[in-house]
């Protein structure tokens, strides 16, 4: 007997739920959750089971619709309301679900963005010679595995070329303020090195930094010999003055410099 004629005669009596899970090859836990929220209304016989007529295995065969729309993203009640309405209703909803999708498509794609320089930065594969300076692979190579290092990486990603060189040029101004205030006779430990030693940690926005971890920098400035050239052009002595100020300020806080270490 061919399957049209199995078919024809399935078709000839209500079924049982058992028999259209089959026919439509949808699961029973399926049906039964269709029924509860109102996409299906089987009969029942005299002893309470569901049977299923012609009309409701139409509805069933309509479940490739059903899953899309539910793939879409629709309400229930937008479900019942694409399969009931007219053509007219179901394609507007379709062309507003459709901008729905493309709006968080086009969100997605920015995401994917953000982790692929995010990647790229983490492992110090993307160079932008006006903002990476000439430690950034040294840097990688010494603390690449480091969540300063992935900080570092995501303020690069979030942050766009103007912010990070105004962060850049306050930083330098910073700096200007520090050699005039060595040159002022500013003491560490006094109220207005304080200031500055703070001023100093917090513009150093590519990652948060301590007071312990600010007193191991301050160290860096006076052992490496480019950290020292650097400030130390800025004006003579400033890489031995600033790490003093430093140490001072995080004394406060509780740092013993000759025990800091980077946390």
């Amino acid at each position: 007997m061919s399957g049209r004629s199995v078919q024809t005669m399935h078709m000839q009596k209500q079924l049982t739920i058992g028999e259209t899970s089959v026919l439509c090859a949808v699961s029973v836990r399926m049906l039964r959750h269709w029924e509860s929220v109102g996409l299906l209304r089987p009969g029942r016989d005299s002893n309470g089971y569901r049977l299923y007529s012609e009309d409701d295995i139409a509805r069933i065969r309509r479940i490739r619709r059903i899953r899309l729309y539910r793939d879409l993203g629709l309400t229930t009640e937008q479900i019942r309301a694409a399969l009931d309405g007219p053509a007219t209703e179901t394609l507007t909803l379709m062309r507003e679900q459709r901008a729905r999708i493309s709006g968080h498509i086009t969100q997605l794609q920015l995401i994917l963005q953000d982790i692929d320089e995010l990647s790229a930065y983490a492992h110090n594969m993307k160079e932008n010679e006006d903002m990476d300076s000439p430690y950034t692979d040294e840097a990688h190579d010494r603390w690449g595995d480091s969540p300063q290092w992935m900080e570092y990486a995501e303020y690069r990603t979030r942050t766009d070329d103007a912010q990070q060189q105004a962060d850049l040029d306050a930083m330098r101004a910073l700096e200007l303020e520090l050699a005039q205030a060595m040159r002022d006779g500013v003491k560490p430990g006094s109220e207005a090195a304080d200031e500055l030693a703070l001023r100093h940690r917090e513009s150093l926005t590519w990652y948060h930094v301590t007071p312990s971890m600010h007193v191991c920098l301050a160290k860096m400035y006076v052992n490496d010999q480019r950290f020292r050239a650097h400030y130390d052009s800025i004006e003579p002595g400033l890489a031995a003055w600033l790490h003093d100020v430093i140490a001072a300020q995080a004394a406060t806080e509780g740092v013993n410099a000759e025990h800091a270490r980077w946390e």
